[in-house]
């Protein structure tokens, strides 16, 4: 069981409270010990199903990233996959919508269920383009556009327990211009979501969606979105890839987006990553400015933030010329900083053409390239990131889709004022290098979070109220404790004890 001390007096110093975590024992600081490779651990983190010509391949990630391909691979489903809710897997046609039970193993089984999409509203819209999950697994969208009708269609359906599908209603947008606009993002809160087409032959417009009654996604015109401030005689728009927007869990978003120079059709600057504030009406709005923004290395065709918003992936799978130099395909990450600007963290990981990125709640990040049909992995933390052993996956026939599903969840922050420990767990056996997790919940503003692992000082997080990090240490029993500070100087704490192999 995790111990906690709670010290509301600033007067409870930081060697108090180790001093009752660690009786005894001295205390002194070192630099921190992280790790430059992983190890191979039996725990399970997640489903990894890669959507291919040939059906869906399981495989099974360990609690270091490293896959293992389940058997029964290639899963026979109907068309492309788009998601799970961890009960049912979820394919799309170009008209029907499926649904197929889960095993408690990942398996995909037989159909459960399946809905012609094309029998309902907004299938006047032509074919269809996509389809995600809402945050609450409990309903599918599906979006359908075509040029030749001017017309894009958002429709919504109902997933039961039991897997049947049912239409809730569908909304029409973008009903003015022959433009295919991008594949909806939804919000952190899910209340609301947002898509970008271009209008005429240089503008982009943006269209804001708000969850109604009953589940049915419904378009919310006179959206009002402020783009970041661009130097003097230049203009901010959003870029139109499919997948060029992504959101993290506290409402705030990140789009790339491109600045032109003397009005819409302008020499065109390399694209750059902004970051956007959410309101509750859907609106959102960037107080970045030109020289703050980060223009990554690759073109940035598909971003995708890890589930606690720390990090965005950012990839790309073409090249593009601007006038001020020329963005590759590959892989990147930065650091999400909320509604503050983006900052760098990696260089370029890979440099194979980036189709799909997804995470999985230990921070591994999952990279589709469905031209050299390779699956990459890496461990990301906050000092690191590493490609997780066998990394990249050769894919056995050509991919199209990527879905990963967790089978660990984030740790969480405690309801009231604390730390919360959530890897290792406390009595538990791991391998080093050790995945550090932790939470915490403090009154006023976090400062900082530490990780003590006996009575040493290993590892300062600087940034939010999560530690995310990984650590070498020697075999044998250990005791690693977390520490949560806020710039009152009051600190709260949490330790568990834990075996390492």
């Amino acid at each position: 069981m995790a111990h906690m001390v709670s010290c509301p007096l600033r007067t409870c110093t930081l060697t108090f409270v180790l001093a009752v975590l660690f009786p005894g024992i001295t205390f002194s600081q070192a630099s921190p010990d992280i790790n430059s490779a992983a190890t191979p651990a039996a725990a399970q983190a997640a489903h990894v199903y890669v959507g291919t010509t040939k059906g869906v391949y399981l495989y099974n990630a360990a609690s270091n990233g490293s896959l293992s391909l389940a058997s029964g691979s290639p899963f026979s489903i109907a068309g492309n996959a788009i998601g799970s809710n961890g009960k049912y897997f979820v394919s799309l046609g170009t008209a029907y919508l499926h649904s197929y039970p889960l095993a408690s193993n990942g398996a995909i089984n037989g159909q459960a269920s399946q809905i012609n999409t094309g029998s309902y509203s907004g299938s006047e819209c032509g074919a269809t383009y996509g389809g995600l999950f809402d945050h609450s697994g409990q309903d599918v969208y599906v979006q359908r556009n075509t040029q030749t009708a001017e017309c894009t269609a958002l429709q919504s359906f109902k997933i039961s327990s039991t897997g049947g599908l049912t239409f809730l209603g569908s909304t029409e947008f973008n009903q003015t211009f022959t433009s295919t606009p991008t594949l909806i993002t939804l919000t952190g809160y899910g209340g609301h979501a947002f898509s970008f087409a271009p209008v005429g032959s240089c503008t982009i417009s943006t269209y804001e969606l708000g969850r109604g009654s009953g589940g049915v996604m419904v378009f919310e015109p006179g959206s009002n979105q402020t783009d970041p401030t661009a130097q003097p005689g230049w203009a901010y728009q959003p870029l139109l890839p499919k997948g060029g927007h992504a959101a993290d869990p506290t409402d705030h978003l990140a789009i790339a987006v491109m600045a032109m120079n003397g009005g819409p059709c302008g020499a065109v600057d390399k694209a750059q990553l902004a970051s956007y504030t959410a309101i509750s009406n859907g609106d959102f709005d960037s107080s970045n400015t030109w020289q703050n923004m980060p223009a990554p290395l690759v073109y940035p065709t598909v971003l995708n933030m890890s589930p606690l918003g720390q990090f965005l992936a950012v990839g790309g799978n073409t090249s593009f010329s601007a006038s001020n130099g020329t963005q590759r395909p590959g892989l990147q990450v930065f650091h999400f900083n909320g509604e503050n600007p983006i900052t760098s963290y990696s260089g370029v990981l890979t440099t194979a053409p980036i189709d799909e990125i997804r995470w999985d709640n230990n921070n591994h990040l999952f990279a589709l390239s469905n031209s050299t049909r390779k699956l990459y992995a890496y461990t990301v933390t906050s000092s690191s990131i590493t490609a997780v052993p066998g990394s990249p996956y050769a894919i056995a026939s050509t991919p199209n889709a990527l879905v990963v599903l967790p089978t660990s969840p984030v740790c969480s922050a405690p309801a009231s004022n604390g730390v919360h420990i959530c890897a290792p767990t406390s009595g538990s056996t791991v391998s080093s290098p050790v995945l550090i997790e932790a939470s915490s919940t403090v009154s006023g503003t976090i400062a900082r979070m530490e990780l003590w692992v006996d009575g040493v000082k290993k590892y300062t997080a600087t940034s939010g109220s999560q530690l995310n990090t990984t650590i070498s240490i020697l075999a044998g029993s250990h005791r690693f404790a977390v520490l949560a500070i806020n710039t009152a100087g009051q600190q709260w704490a949490s330790a568990v004890n834990a075996t390492v192999k």
